[in-house]
């Protein structure tokens, strides 16, 4: 059921749109993240839905209800917005802060019931922000006061729940800790979230929604994961194909094009050791490969050629021939310290083979690597 209809919609400044002809469903009980480059048009957006800027076009319906039909204690009823705008308050506790969101509750006087009151509380403890309660909200760090924020919108127990990027300023825990907040909202409570974010892994990985925003248009806006595998995310932002796997929620630096390292198979040092090379400019691929290797995507993701199997399956002579093709054209060769077993087995036997070729293959120790790099590079 969609909660809130954009229909026609067009966003802007002084008359000259940012965004046209914008018509998306945002579904009740979900969650709607709103991505694109810096500039694109997506706090235009989110502002324009949340009555802030007036539309230059088109209509935002609330329940069949366009939003210009809502008074202003009708819509503070009805949606919660937070900014990235910090508000300058002095001498008041983050309780007070936080309660603030009860305004619409609270009648003329705006007098606290106790069970406001334990309301309040509630949303502070949801934010991870309880502790902060009896503390002024001028003295505290950026992050906890983004916390706050968000535990004042959620105090005014809105249907439907308007950030601007509400991760911003907050270390990766808090982070965590918001958006799973926010998920809660939708999936426990029923409320319809939309916010705007800069982290894509994050958005896919709590959204039910995407909606993607550039060049001053929507290419693309729809379930998470039809967009998360459709590869329109990585051209957003400009990245170079898979160089972004919202599968695995990883963006990898791009490694040289030069064959300068080739790893065979992989271990528990696998990742941290491709992570390095590349970062030095050393230009890796590898094989043979999983498919549900964490290292089969992460390579991927740097732009290295990989050699891959079905997951689980034993490597057969053909692929290994392929790996084996591929390797000769790598300037140094090394095995990883995988056990040997049915699966595995015919990785050793590529080693074998490339060394009977005349290739030395040695053991894929950081060390050991930076100096056979270095020495066949004089």
């Amino acid at each position: 059921m969609s909660q809130v209809v954009l229909r026609n919609l067009a966003v802007g400044y002084g008359g000259h749109p940012v965004l046209n002809n914008v018509n998306i469903q945002l579904m009740k009980g979900r969650f709607t993240c709103i991505l694109g480059p810096n500039g694109s048009g997506k706090t235009t957006l989110l502002k324009t839905l949340a009555h802030l800027l007036p539309a230059l076009g088109g209509v935002v319906e609330i329940d069949g209800r366009d939003l210009t039909q809502f008074t202003s204690a009708q819509l503070a009823r009805e949606m919660s917005v937070v900014l990235t705008e910090r508000v300058q308050l002095e001498n008041t506790t983050c309780f007070e802060v936080a309660a603030m969101g009860r305004a619409p509750h609270t009648g003329f006087f705006g007098v606290l019931t106790n069970e406001d009151k334990k309301f309040v509380l509630d949303c502070l403890e949801k934010c991870s922000a309880l502790y902060l309660k009896d503390k002024l909200f001028h003295q505290i760090s950026e992050g906890e006061k983004q916390k706050v924020l968000i535990a004042r919108g959620l105090a005014q127990d809105p249907h439907v729940f308007i950030l601007d990027e509400p991760t911003s300023h907050l270390d990766i825990k808090y982070k965590l800790e918001v958006l799973s907040t926010l998920k809660k909202l939708c999936t426990q409570e029923g409320k319809t979230v939309v916010c705007t974010l800069h982290e894509p892994e994050l958005a896919a990985k709590c959204s039910d929604y995407l909606i993607l925003v550039r060049d001053g248009e929507i290419p693309r806006w729809g379930p998470t994961q039809e967009l998360v595998e459709g590869g329109e995310i990585s051209q957003l932002y400009g990245l170079k194909p898979n160089q972004l796997d919202l599968h695995i929620g990883s963006v990898e630096f791009c490694a040289s094009c030069q064959k300068d390292f080739f790893l065979i198979g992989s271990d528990a040092r696998s990742v941290s050791l491709m992570r390095t090379l590349a970062n030095q400019g050393v230009g890796v691929g590898a094989g043979v490969l999983h498919e549900n290797d964490f290292l089969c995507r992460m390579v991927r993701s740097m732009g290295g050629q990989v050699v891959t199997v079905p997951s689980y399956t034993p490597i057969d002579c053909a692929k290994q021939q392929e790996a084996l093709d591929l390797a000769l054209e790598y300037r140094c060769i090394a095995l990883a310290d995988f056990p040997d077993c049915e699966i595995t087995r015919g990785n050793l036997e590529l080693a074998q083979k490339l060394r009977q070729l005349g290739r030395e293959v040695f053991p894929a120790d950081l060390s050991r690597v930076e100096t056979a790099l270095a020495k066949d590079g004089k």
